[in-house]
């Protein structure tokens, strides 16, 4: 019979085989990344597919440490969620890792997509109860295998009392810092005795005068200070005649006098008070500034300078919820902020912390506010932060037509931004906060870091 006659069945390639190297090839990119090395066990291998022999990654230097690991490549998780899944272990296997003191790891992936999640197997079954059975539940959190692993592998298996550092990793990072620099304000401080000795009779006789003034002025010790000039009307008329001095503000921004300290931060407040707006109102109760008003569609938005593009930003939002017997309560959500004047090195900064005042009407405070904004502060992440110090930095600045009035007596800057040589890796930081948040801090090599002091501490 000819040769040719004969069906020959094709060489082909093993899909498992393939599967499997995918999974490892999957584990070498991750461990170089992290600036370490993978070495295969080889054809042999008996339960262990490799080793990962960390490295410093700021200075390549060896950490004399060394992690056995086990692959697995699986096509479907089994009890799969947003937050985790299981995974059995076979038991000759586990048996095998556990024997030694080598730490080992177990990484189970999905190479199609692009997901990988680890475990230290001695330190899962370290107990009894544990051991009792094969399974483990995996989380998606706190257990993916990327180069930000690199921190935990170096831990495994070490006593908290040992101590390593290392290095940050090289990275050039810029951080945007919620501190907006005062670059002007007003070159006088006028300061004159007046009879008057309380807000409240100063703003009766104002309102009977029919003038259009601010309240950009302070009452201290029988004394009324402002940055505009007493002698003029309506000041003149409330201030004893012949008594105002007139002095340079930077005897009260430049002095380390703690009196003379508050009274220039409490200048401030009030001019800022006095010059926000229409838009934007100061509330005492809530010490916060506020976007103010009604919107019969549900958002009201603004453009702000965002970090690539001027972006729009929801100042007001419209909310409702019904209840079970049908009653149906609505709310107003008012983009706000917390403002705070503080020196640094003789330049004066507001510090601008984000909040929001939730209304009834756009006006009067919402009977569940204090719960409202307990819930967004919860849920609420480093973009939205960003978004919100962004938005309020450039309403600030006057980059567009908020306020009514462009010859304003407090001028600021751009925000406080730093240039590092070094990375802040934030998913390890939040990985360890009880209280984290699940959002992307990083985009673009660029983190916002808000830089918040209080009761001295930065």
């Amino acid at each position: 019979m000819p040769q040719s006659s004969f069906h020959r069945k094709p060489k082909t390639l093993s899909s498992q085989g393939l599967l499997g190297q995918r999974g490892i090839n999957f584990i070498e990119r991750v461990v170089l990344e992290m600036g370490s090395r993978w070495t295969p066990s080889g054809p042999n291998e008996v339960g262990i597919d490799g080793y990962i022999e960390l490295f410093d990654p700021s200075s390549n230097v060896p950490l004399g440490k060394t992690l056995a690991v086990q692959s697995k490549v699986v096509s479907e998780f089994l009890n799969e969620s947003d937050e985790g899944f299981d995974f059995w272990c076979n038991r000759r296997d586990l048996d095998y890792w556990l024997q030694g003191n080598m730490p080992v790891i177990l990484i189970v992936s999905r190479p199609a997509l692009n997901e990988a999640y680890w475990i230290s197997v001695k330190d899962y079954f370290g107990t009894l109860e544990r051991r009792s059975s094969p399974k483990i539940r995996f989380s998606k959190i706190t257990q993916r295998f990327t180069s930000e692993s690199f921190r935990d592998l170096v831990n495994l298996g070490q006593s908290p009392e040992m101590g390593l550092y290392l290095a940050p990793v090289p990275r050039r990072e810029r951080l945007y810092s919620n501190f907006l620099p005062l670059i002007q304000f007003p070159a006088k401080i006028y300061v004159a005795a007046t009879s008057y000795r309380s807000p409240a009779q100063v703003w009766a006789y104002l309102r009977r005068t029919e003038q259009n003034v601010d309240g950009a002025w302070l009452l201290r010790d029988k004394n009324m200070l402002a940055f505009h000039n007493l002698r003029d009307v309506p000041w003149s008329d409330i201030c004893e005649p012949g008594s105002t001095d007139e002095f340079d503000s930077s005897e009260w921004a430049a002095s380390y006098d703690p009196d003379r300290q508050r009274q220039f931060v409490q200048l401030l407040n009030c001019t800022l008070r006095s010059q926000v707006g229409p838009d934007v109102r100061y509330w005492p109760k809530q010490d916060c500034y506020a976007c103010v008003g009604h919107l019969e569609e549900g958002k009201k938005r603004r453009s702000y300078e965002s970090l690539k593009r001027r972006s729009p930003l929801s100042v007001i939002s419209k909310f409702q919820r019904t209840t079970a017997d049908g009653r149906i309560f609505e709310w107003l959500r008012h983009l706000a902020f917390r403002g705070q004047f503080r020196r640094f090195d003789d330049q004066w900064y507001l510090e601008i912390t984000p909040t929001y005042r939730f209304t009834r009407d756009g006006f009067s405070l919402y009977r569940f506010h204090d719960d409202a904004l307990k819930g967004i502060k919860r849920i609420e992440g480093n973009r939205a932060v960003l978004s919100a110090v962004l938005f309020w930095a450039d309403y600030l600045l006057l980059q567009d037509d908020f306020f009514a009035k462009r010859d304003l007596p407090l001028v600021f800057g751009k925000l406080a931004v730093f240039d590092v040589d070094f990375g802040i890796n934030d998913n390890q930081w939040r990985k360890r906060d009880p209280n984290r948040l699940r959002d992307k801090v990083s985009a673009n090599g660029q983190s916002f870091l808000p830089i918040v002091v209080r009761q001295g501490k930065s």
